[in-house]
């Protein structure tokens, strides 16, 4: 099964959307988050293309500035909307909980800065509550925070800081129920899913910001994560998209 992760940058590119999309099928996805949805005639195109490939079960959120959360999957799903049950000025629609027959799924789209807060807050306690469960469940999309040594590229290699994510210790705390995919394939390397310009990166300003966590029950199963840089360096978003592939 191959889960991909992409914002599609507020809300798609229209000069773009095509060459995205088919960039999007090519890897042939079985599940989609599609971070920066919004629901307009270009976000319809988008799940229109879904359909096309077979995905057609879909939910979407409404969220910051219009910008929220789709899924589309070919395997049938309970939505489960705003599931940290925050008020309407907290970014409600920065999460979608996905329920399939035997596992769970969160697509995210975290706010800026401080304001994720209390979606990291309800990650954490998902991730405690699957963990008691023994379910496997994993959540993956645009989380807009990380660590500040790796996942910063300003700040790599260096003794002392020159950026940081304001959500970091949450982060690590994250870190300590779930393992993130993507580092646990490539321990030793680095890379970064987003620079403030589309195309060719300007040096050393890159963030991973995007990011797929595994609970232990499912973490067994996965067989490979990786990026396409191709979306960001084509110019097709402002971030690359994260590619999990898992058994079963």
């Amino acid at each position: 099964m191959r889960v991909l992760a992409i914002n599609v940058r507020s809300g798609g590119i229209r000069s773009k959307l095509d060459d995205l999309l088919a960039r999007v099928h090519s890897h042939g996805p079985d599940i989609c988050v599609f971070s920066e949805y919004r629901d307009t005639p270009t976000g319809e195109r988008i799940r229109s293309a879904a359909r096309g490939w077979g995905h057609k079960h879909q939910a979407f959120t409404a969220g910051e500035r219009g910008n929220g959360v789709l899924v589309s999957s070919i395997v049938p799903f309970e939505a489960v909307y705003n599931p940290a049950g925050l008020p309407p000025a907290a970014y409600p629609g920065a999460m979608i909980e996905c329920v399939f027959p035997d596992w769970h799924l969160i697509g995210c789209y975290l706010p800026g800065q401080d304001r994720k807060r209390p979606h990291l807050s309800y990650l954490i306690r998902f991730a405690q509550a699957m963990n008691e469960r023994g379910l496997p469940a994993m959540a993956i999309g645009d989380l807009n925070s990380g660590r500040n040594e790796t996942d910063i590229e300003a700040n790599a290699g260096k003794a002392r800081l020159a950026d940081s994510f304001s959500t970091a210790q949450l982060y690590e705390m994250l870190e300590r129920h779930w393992t993130e995919a993507w580092l646990a394939r490539h321990p030793d390397r680095l890379e970064y899913s987003w620079y403030p310009h589309m195309g060719v990166p300007q040096r050393r300003n890159g963030w991973r910001l995007d990011k797929a966590f595994l609970s232990p029950a499912l973490l067994p199963r996965l067989r490979d994560a990786f990026y396409d840089h191709g979306f960001r360096l084509d110019a097709l978003s402002d971030h690359s998209a994260l590619i999990v592939d898992l058994d079963g």
